[in-house]
């Protein structure tokens, strides 16, 4: 039921910190002069566009907003703040920096002390309000970027070189400057704690931030990050050529699912236990041969066969190591790139036009390997989050250096998963760690049969466990048409509010403040009617949950990670 979600949700889906000096304030005012005339930056100018207060258990939304449309309920109690910041200081080695952020202030007696800066999706233009609805309910001051454009995420046409910076670091670290100096003046104390949490290119975002500033975040919850822009989108093309370079061997949504049916046929007994999860797609012993056929209604045909190879291998451009390809189990979502046609709709060929060659004319017949080359050369907007030594952000002073809790679905079928585990193996191999000294600081979580940052598709494998935006797409349900209800507070994880040990943002918190190290989380899937349908531990790389032998498998009691 779940399945058809991922694919909607997903598609809508200056350097150095400035330490803020609060001013004692008598009583907040939710009100544009309380955000005014507060920030004095070498040329920076930050104007207050709009100013709402919001009553308990309200809704909020922004009209225009091409990125985030959708409108967020159940929100406690706070003001809602739109700022717009431009900066001129780096020209002009760079174009000048125009763009906007969001800020969501929960009344003096709910905020906790800390800020939260929440990621945004894919190439979406507009404050990711929607996410940042989370953040209050846990106390948080909240705020996210608009990336410095307007546009949905599948719209790759806005670029420009100021814009493609904003998006690639300029907005998120600017927005964070500022936004410290604003929620610190409007409580008249200092901030405690800052927190990031992004999936995707929110994920991204957070690692990019973290490399280019290591005093901006304390702790940082990073999902199925899309760090490697400059040759992710590369490979999606890749993929899309041999798709549409062959005459009998297009993948349509029949072929995906025929794929995908006998990968969890195959692979779910070699992981050790047949639960209709597959926990170690990367240690099955594929045959695709099982399944090549004359008849396509129910099997693929050889040419078929060879192009899914292809997606699930590396991908070599050059004669070297460009990007991991998919696992198996993700092959459910891979109609986020090709659908029953094979026909692009421009989301990965828009890169070429817009962001590397500037030509419009550009087809999917020009591509070759040398885009991979041009893409490392040109590094649209420096986006790409590949300086692995942040040995400064592991041992940041003050407090207790910076945490990051990664997490990657192994069934995603938009991000590889490997990637996650590449850019986890190179930030050891830079600081010269292990993992011992690397788990002091830095986990990673691996969540079998998870797709891209949400939803489990065919496995119903358990995917809930406060991720970012996690919360947010249960709320969002009914605006997909399927008659299906909104679900859960609008934060957390359904049951399990603010429980550390289900809501892996209040782990990371306890990690961060408390040196309670993230052993493991829970994970939760439902029913069709959103009850609980089973649960399980998800375990710090490289543990894995392992069955007891004994009791109900869809219980994490029965459950120990090894």
């Amino acid at each position: 039921m779940l399945a058809a979600l991922s694919l909607f949700l997903l598609v809508r889906l200056w350097a150095g910190t400035v330490d803020a000096v609060p001013r004692p304030r008598q009583a907040l005012r939710c009100a544009a002069s309380s955000f005014s005339n507060v920030v004095s930056l070498p040329g920076v100018t930050v104007t207050v566009e709009r100013v709402d207060s919001v009553s308990d258990r309200g809704k909020y939304s922004e009209s225009g907003n091409l990125g985030f449309p959708q409108t967020i309920d159940l929100l406690p109690a706070l003001c809602a703040v739109t700022i717009r910041v431009t900066n001129t200081t780096d020209v002009p080695t760079k174009p000048a920096s125009s763009y906007r952020f969001g800020m969501f202030l929960p009344t003096s007696s709910k905020w906790n002390g800390k800020m939260l800066t929440v990621g945004s999706a894919s190439f979406a233009g507009g404050i990711n309000w929607p996410d940042m609805g989370q953040g209050p309910h846990y106390g948080f001051a909240t705020i996210s970027t608009d990336n410095g454009h307007n546009s949905s995420g599948s719209d790759l046409s806005w670029a420009t070189p100021a814009r493609l910076y904003d998006w690639g670091y300029r907005a998120v670290h600017g927005s964070v400057v500022v936004g410290k100096l604003l929620v610190a003046h409007y409580y008249g104390q200092s901030i405690s704690w800052s927190y990031y949490a992004g999936c995707s290119t929110g994920g991204r975002q957070g690692l990019r931030e973290i490399q280019y500033d290591a005093n901006s975040f304390d702790g940082a919850l990073i999902g199925s990050a899309a760090w490697d822009t400059q040759h992710l989108m590369p490979w999606i093309s890749r993929i899309a050529v041999d798709q549409l370079n062959t005459t009998n061997g297009k993948l349509g949504s029949q072929q995906m699912s025929i794929l995908a049916a006998e990968v969890l046929r195959q692979c779910d007994p070699q992981d050790g236990l047949t639960d209709n999860i597959v926990s170690q797609p990367e240690q099955c012993n594929f045959n695709i041969s099982t399944i090549i056929c004359s008849d396509t209604s129910s099997c693929l045909t050889r040419a078929q066969a060879q192009v899914a190879m292809q997606i699930w291998g590396d991908y070599i451009a050059n004669g070297k190591f460009a990007y991991n390809g998919f696992d198996l189990t993700s092959e459910d979502q891979w109609a986020v790139y090709f659908g029953d046609d094979s026909t692009m709709t421009g989301f990965d060929f828009d890169y070429e036009r817009y962001w590397i060659y500037n030509d419009t004319s550009y087809d999917w017949t020009d591509f070759s390997d040398q885009v991979v080359a041009d893409s490392e050369r040109v590094n649209p907007g420096l986006a790409t989050a590949n300086n692995f030594d942040i040995s400064g952000y592991r041992t940041r002073p003050g407090k207790k250096g910076g945490k990051i809790l990664m997490y990657h679905g192994l069934a995603d079928g938009l991000i590889s998963p490997r990637t996650s585990l590449y850019y986890y193996n190179r930030t050891m191999q830079a600081l010269g760690s292990d993992i011992s000294s690397m788990r002091t600081w830095f986990r990673y979580f691996q969540v079998p049969g998870m797709q891209h940052c949400f939803f489990s598709n065919r496995y119903n494998a358990p995917w809930d466990f406060g991720g970012p935006g996690q919360a947010t797409a249960l709320r969002l349900l009914p605006t997909l048409g399927v008659g299906l209800p909104a679900v859960g507070d609008g934060w957390s994880v359904p049951g399990h509010l603010n429980d550390p040990n289900y809501d892996v943002f209040a782990a990371i918190q306890q990690w961060v403040e408390n040196d309670v190290p993230v052993d493991k989380f829970i994970a939760t899937a439902f029913n069709s009617d959103f009850s609980t349908y089973r649960t399980r531990p998800i375990c710090p790389y490289p543990q894995r949950a392992v069955y007891k032998g004994s009791g109900s498998v869809n219980s994490a009691a029965n459950w120990n990670c090894s």
